[in-house]
């Protein structure tokens, strides 16, 4: 049960309406920030710019979004994320490595490297290494680590949000 009220059409301030679908219906998340329609008029577009392909593919954001959602033990963005990352062209060998704790070695350089950076950047970033940054630059530019840093940013406030008001998956 969540722990903020999950507002149907009806219920949601009118400048809040236009996040739900013609039918009604909108996701738990949307649904618990028609809440403050003043935050969702602001957070959709930023989320949607980080979330969306840009300087880093989708199937690399998606990479980083299920490893942060993972660390940081959110239900909802796993559930959610999860479908997202396989439709994006993640091979599911590769969603299984960094979802359910297999080892990492089933992912390629690249990937394993982007995720060592990952959890290093969400768990310990003070003590990130510049061989770490160096070894993650010789697969991205550096406007695209930056892009990055702000999707992990984005990423964990969700994920704290979503658990903190215990944001029902698939609700």
């Amino acid at each position: 049960m969540s722990r903020l009220r999950l507002l149907e059409h009806d219920e949601a301030p009118l400048a809040a309406r236009t996040i739900y679908a013609a039918d009604g219906t909108a996701s738990a998340l949307k649904r618990s920030l028609a809440n403050a329609p003043d935050i969702l008029e602001t957070l959709l577009p930023f989320l949607g710019q980080i979330f969306d392909e840009g300087a880093v593919d989708l199937t690399t954001k998606e990479l980083v979004v299920v490893r942060v959602s993972r660390l940081n033990a959110c239900a909802y963005c796993l559930a959610s994320h999860r479908p997202i990352a396989l439709e994006s062209g993640l091979p599911e060998q590769h969603v299984a490595a960094i979802c359910d704790e297999r080892p990492l070695d089933l992912l390629p350089d690249r990937e394993r490297t982007i995720v060592e950076w990952v959890d290093a950047y969400v768990l310990d970033p003070g003590g990130i290494s510049d061989e770490l940054v160096a070894r993650v630059l010789d697969h991205l530019r550096d406007d695209q680590l930056v892009e990055l840093a702000v999707l992990i940013g984005a990423t964990a406030l969700l994920n704290h949000y979503c658990t903190a008001f215990d944001i029902p998956a698939g609700g």
